[in-house]
């Protein structure tokens, strides 16, 4: 079922939150869901689907296959590019601080403490508040990084 949302996925660009959905479903399959892997290192290029795909992957695939450095750059791009940030800290939380490079730890407190807003889009009052929550994760995250992690 998961792997036909993927297939229709391909075929409509207007599917990507689907995507999204049928890979936070996969983590639930856990290593049977081993099939679906080609189809989440595809999500992988995509801001809204990545970090959701990170979470399935680290669930699904081996182990030993994951290239978690990889990982990391697609969910913090997602953060990055405010398509799904909290989905983000999510990953960067599976993935453990060994999948951060230094540069990954000097974005990921950028995202922390940097002067720009990171979410950059809702209700004025849901912004503010959603940013703050953002930069409290990242924050979070960001004492098992490197001492490079300053911005």
């Amino acid at each position: 079922m998961l792997d036909s949302v993927f297939a229709r996925a391909e075929q409509n660009p207007w599917s990507r939150w689907s995507v999204a959905r049928a890979a936070r479903t996969a983590v639930l399959l856990g290593p049977a869901g081993r099939p679906l892997a080609a189809r989440l290192e595809a999500a992988l290029n995509d801001p809204v689907q990545a970090p959701a795909a990170v979470l399935a992957l680290t669930a699904v695939a081996e182990p030993a296959s994951l290239d978690r450095t990889t990982l990391a750059e697609a969910a913090l791009r997602s953060a990055e590019s405010d398509a799904d940030p909290t989905g983000a800290c999510d990953a960067l939380a599976a993935l453990g601080p060994d999948a951060l490079t230094d540069g990954h730890a000097r974005r990921l407190a950028a995202l922390a403490d940097g002067d720009a807003r990171v979410v950059r889009s809702g209700v004025e009052d849901r912004v503010i508040r959603q940013d703050e929550a953002l930069r409290n994760r990242a924050r979070a995250l960001l004492p098992a990084c490197p001492d490079t992690a300053t911005p």
